[in-house]
């Protein structure tokens, strides 16, 4: 195997692992949303607001170098 193909299955596993944890979380979700209602909707709130938040921090430790 050369490093070309070395590289092409690494990149396949790599995006069949990203699929895998994509489905887990989208069905921990649904049957979280399924026992409290509106679970997802908070769930995307929260992480929408933590994604905000990261950014900016990031942007501060970015200015003071």
């Amino acid at each position: 195997m050369d490093i070309d193909q070395w590289l092409e299955r690494l990149r396949h596993r790599d995006r069949a692992l990203y699929n895998s944890m994509a489905l887990e979380v989208w069905s921990i979700a649904r049957t979280m949303d399924n026992l409290i209602p509106g679970f997802w909707n908070r769930f995307m709130e929260n992480r929408q607001t933590a994604l905000k938040q990261f950014v900016i921090q990031q942007k501060r430790e970015g200015n003071r170098e």
